[in-house]
């Protein structure tokens, strides 16, 4: 078979091989991404397995501790991957000029992100389907499989609001060095204080405004979706997510920066003096 006769991988295919190689390799980025909800899961789920079959009451569902576990760190993982690994990520490329360097080649800013988001989906579907075979085979986890339906819909309906929103956080860090603090300031309390792990007792106007940001709807419709008794399905916080996803990418689409306003010492600092500090 000649050259001109074999087929080649599409631009797309072949940006979102380069995307899973590169996120594969990088431990830190396995150690924070995915190993962490893993370890809060045997964490969590160790300290609770001798009440495994116990049922709790949630607001209006009825759900066993497993159940309740399993859930938690489901929002967790999905908050994890979809949200805070998409703000650190973009915010480190934009300051290293990953993306600016993308802009100079023919390649599409749509397929440029779109194998990055491709990429992360599959990295989502990979932890959330790791967290759920430890829960069934050692947690005592027991969904209702009239019900998983509902939770397959709630985790896409996740996905689709936290990518965006993380897209939108990824702006606010200055540099590379500031990314991690500053989501992680924002991603740690949003997921614990959803009441997915432990339920908190907040007051009137704290808990009114947790129910407000996006983890708390997506712990109901999670929990829901695993409850023994209780609404399968909660429109307000689907409506809220979308909300949410709306928000996140107006802001993303409106302000999205290919480059950082200052690179980094190395890339690029000689042409810039030349040129008059432009990029």
């Amino acid at each position: 078979m000649t050259t001109a006769t074999r087929r080649r991988p599409s631009s797309f295919l072949l940006h979102v091989d380069s995307e899973l190689k590169e996120f594969w390799r990088s431990p830190i980025t396995l150690a924070f991404i995915v190993l962490m909800p893993v370890m809060f899961y045997v964490g969590f789920g160790l300290a609770f397995r001798s009440q495994a079959d116990a049922v709790r009451v949630v607001g209006e569902h009825e759900i066993t501790q497993a159940n309740l576990s399993y859930g938690g760190v489901l929002g967790f993982a999905l908050m994890s991957v979809a949200f805070a690994n998409v703000a650190i990520g973009l915010a480190i490329r934009r300051h290293h000029g990953l993306f600016k360097r993308f802009r100079t080649t023919p390649v599409s800013p749509a397929t440029v992100m779109g194998a990055y988001l491709v990429n992360t989906l599959l990295t989502a579907v990979i932890v959330l389907v790791v967290v759920t075979l430890i829960g069934l085979l050692g947690m005592g986890v027991t969904p209702d499989p009239a019900r998983l339906p509902q939770l397959l819909a709630a985790l896409l309906l996740g996905f689709v609001c936290l990518a965006p929103l993380g897209a939108a956080l990824s702006l606010l860090p200055p540099n590379a060095d500031a990314a991690v603090p500053m989501v992680n300031g924002v991603f740690f309390p949003t997921a614990f204080l959803a009441g997915g792990f432990i339920i908190l007792p907040l007051g009137d106007t704290v808990g009114a405004v947790v129910d407000l940001l996006p983890g708390r709807p997506l712990t109901i419709l999670i929990q829901g979706a695993l409850a023994e008794s209780g609404p399968v399905w909660d429109w307000p916080s689907v409506w809220l997510l979308l909300a949410w996803s709306a928000g996140g990418t107006v802001v993303a689409l409106r302000w999205f920066r290919w480059a950082s306003e200052r690179e980094p010492r190395g890339f690029g600092s000689g042409r810039r003096g030349a040129a008059g500090g432009e990029e």
